[in-house]
């Protein structure tokens, strides 16, 4: 299988960008369980692929670029990553296996109707630079084909588009996200200006998520709150939606959220988890909400099992607090429309989008996770495989 010649079109951009060493079909795969500390280069191994067969129904594609994100490493096989995902049919990466990632890739070999060379589709999938999906999506976990990426959208904004349906979804349709209130009373205190403008409080607020979460509750007319590591990001984080900003590296959020929200909070949207949701969980409004959209913070946890967890739910009584989790594939169904009403927004001017994006080979994967965890990123981080260089734009 691996001596298979390539089809012409990967052929000559192959003559022009030269394979990593020796390797035909280079994958990132889980190798070795994180320290307590850990380093992407000792988790992670480049190995070579088996390059597959295209048959009738199927296309190849080559990999462009990818989504460097937590779920990364926090969907390895680990003794604290025990989060039940397994029940939606997820299973986490174990030693051997390759790593599942949201990529781009371009259509360089067809053999079904529905996909023609040059096309780029977007999907979650094993990062290896050659691979093959059957045109009916009978191959993939979802069963649905990979979708195409639309000719206007480039590679970069449609891997940071994700990001903004999560957010799109907690805010407008989860009842924990939602700060609108619904039904007839609803309309009608809307219609009579009686609805009291309310405090939303986001954790991770310069990550990919958290850009898109502070404008569209900034757009719902809330006052927005944002915590991220750095004075510079968080005085940054306030071109997207943000009133105000705490950086939890250089002041206490306890101590600032007392100060910026003495009412209390109404929504927290929270990305962290441990210390970070703690602290919001103190200044909660009675009635208020709370949704788990990630814990970020756990991550380095997982490798021990000695979860930081949530200390303050005693809180959640006395204050009558509203809990929920969110995670995207339940709710699959819901993405076109949410691309939808993003893409209005942005052409509207109501949205705007930001990323970090890395110019480099296949080989500098394992440093952009390393860098994603350092906290040195601000919106998603990109990395766009290309052997002329290794650059940074937008960081």
């Amino acid at each position: 299988v691996r001596s298979r010649r390539l089809p012409r079109a990967a052929q000559i951009d192959l003559a022009v960008r030269p394979m990593t060493g020796a390797m035909a079909n280079p994958g990132w795969v889980y190798v070795k369980k994180p320290d307590p500390v850990p380093k992407a280069s000792e988790i992670f191994a480049m190995q070579d692929q088996d390059l597959p067969m295209v048959k009738d129904g199927m296309f190849m594609a080559r990999v462009l670029a990818v989504a460097v994100a937590p779920h990364t490493r926090a969907f390895l096989e680990l003794p604290g990553n025990n989060t039940g995902a397994e029940a939606l049919g997820l299973h986490r990466t174990i030693i051997g296996e390759t790593v599942p990632c949201e990529l781009v890739a371009e259509v360089v070999e067809s053999k079904c109707k529905g996909y023609k060379v040059g096309d780029r589709v977007v999907c979650f999938a094993p990062l290896v630079q050659y691979q093959v999906f059957r045109g009916d999506g009978k191959d993939r976990p979802d069963g649905r084909a990979p979708p195409k990426v639309f000719a206007s959208v480039s590679t970069e904004d449609q891997l940071n588009l994700s990001t903004g349906i999560t957010a799109y979804m907690v805010a407008n349709q989860h009842p924990c996200g939602m700060v609108d209130e619904h039904g007839c009373w609803g309309f009608v205190k809307q219609l009579l200006g009686w609805t009291p403008r309310k405090t939303v409080l986001v954790t991770s607020a310069a990550g990919g998520i958290g850009i898109v979460a502070g404008q569209l509750y900034k757009n719902k007319g809330c006052r927005v709150i944002g915590v991220t590591s750095t004075r510079a990001k968080a005085d940054r984080i306030k071109e997207f939606g943000y009133d105000e900003a705490i950086a939890y590296k250089e002041e206490d959020m306890d101590t600032r959220l007392g100060e910026l929200a003495p009412e209390g909070i109404d929504v927290f949207f929270d990305n962290v988890g441990a210390e970070q949701l703690d602290a919001g969980s103190k200044h909660m409004k009675v009635g208020g909400k709370i949704v788990s959209v990630g814990c970020a913070a756990e991550i380095d946890n997982y490798a021990t099992g000695k979860i930081s967890g949530w200390k303050e739910y005693h809180r959640m009584v006395a204050k009558e607090l509203q809990v929920g989790g969110f995670f995207l594939t339940n709710h699959l169904h819901r993405i076109p429309m949410a691309v939808i009403s993003l893409i209005i927004m942005q052409k509207r001017g109501k949205l705007k989008s930001v990323n970090t994006v890395v110019k480099g080979s296949w080989a500098d994967f394992t440093k952009c996770v390393d860098r994603l965890h350092s906290g040195d990123t601000f919106g998603r981080l990109v990395l766009v495989f290309d052997d002329q260089g290794s650059t940074a734009i937008g960081a």
